[in-house]
């Protein structure tokens, strides 16, 4: 069945925005499973899925800067923690940077309580750069980000824009749109662009940090080709308002009015669907052990509800099934089916 049945075949319009909308109550549905259940377990590498979680982060996350580690190497130099090349080192330093920093998070969404400090994002950006070079400075001349159109604000105005995004992640946190907050965060982030390297992977980690410290589990934002291009096509989408800006005044509340008037539609999309993976793997993994309800192959409950299997796959891709991918196959239950009625 069409989501668009009601609407007229060529209002493109009215079908995104019903869309988007339907996107938003499907994650608003799921957190509100998870918090049944218990909520978000706390991110300790003893939790089956945080640790996987936290692995696929870690790969994904330097593979779209262009650092690659597979699954076994990854394996190895965790379980060894000496790293003996270059690539090694990096996803070493980002395991123990998101991990640190995650449970910190953690802590914060368990205690009501909320830190963010320009001083924590240098010593995150330090931490990932730990027996490469010295990191948590600030970068002392002009940069391009490889991949993408974005130009970066001269170095001479970093702190002064710094200001402004801390300003805007403790006065915009808790917004009703809460995706669309990190989707703008993030842009804002990447294109101040503060330190000379490990930008990217920064601003992922404070992406997360902000997920968690709201009770959401981490995203992973898949690095290889194709997804890396749709990333930097997101960041570009934020950019050309930012460029825009008066850069010579920062006054706060204009700039917070472009921050909350900016299409994010790209990023808030990447960021969702990551999100709803990551959320049905927790959820799956606590019904499961909590209810007792087990994930069974998606053929066999769309056999069981006299579904084609093609349309199993497309509910499972709209969010309208909890599923997760376990190697090539994927798994749901016939109570994992959400309504879009609140």
């Amino acid at each position: 069945m069409s989501f668009a049945k009601h609407l007229k075949p060529l209002d493109i319009t009215n079908y995104f925005k019903y869309y988007m909308i339907m996107r938003n109550t499907l994650i608003d549905k799921r957190q509100e499973i998870l918090v049944s259940l218990g909520g978000i377990p706390e991110p300790e590498v003893t939790n089956e899925e945080w640790l996987y979680l936290l692995k696929e982060e870690t790969r994904n996350s330097i593979l779209i800067e262009g650092v690659f580690i597979s699954e076994d190497e990854l394996e190895e130099v965790l379980s060894k923690g000496i790293p003996l090349k270059k690539n090694q080192q990096e996803a070493l330093n980002y395991f123990r940077t998101a991990k640190y920093f995650y449970e910190m998070a953690y802590q914060n969404h368990k205690t009501g309580e909320f830190m963010f400090s320009l001083s924590m994002i240098r010593q995150i950006n330090k931490m990932l750069y730990e027996g490469i070079k010295a990191g948590g400075e600030y970068r002392k001349g002009d940069v391009k980000i490889t991949g993408s159109k974005i130009v970066p604000p001269g170095p001479y105005v970093i702190e002064k824009w710094l200001a402004v995004y801390k300003y805007y992640i403790v006065e915009a946190l808790n917004s009703e749109n809460f995706i669309r907050f990190l989707a703008i965060q993030h842009i804002l982030f990447e294109v101040i662009h503060p330190f000379e390297d490990c930008n990217g992977r920064t601003g992922r980690i404070i992406l997360n940090y902000l997920l968690l410290s709201k009770g959401y589990p981490i995203v992973i934002l898949k690095g290889d080709e194709e997804n890396r291009e749709r990333y930097y096509r997101s960041l570009e989408q934020g950019d050309r308002v930012l460029n825009k800006l008066t850069r010579a005044e920062f006054d706060k509340d204009p700039i917070r009015k472009s921050l909350d008037a900016m299409n994010v539609d790209r990023m808030k999309t990447l960021v969702q669907d990551a999100l709803r993976v990551s959320i049905d793997r927790i959820l799956i993994k606590l019904y499961e052990t909590k209810k007792g309800i087990i994930a069974q192959p998606a053929k066999d409950v769309a056999h069981s509800l006299r579904f084609a299997p093609d349309s199993m796959r497309t509910l499972i891709n709209r969010g309208k099934f909890i599923a997760v991918k376990r190697g090539k196959e994927w798994f749901t239950h016939e109570k994992f089916e959400l309504t879009m009625e609140k």
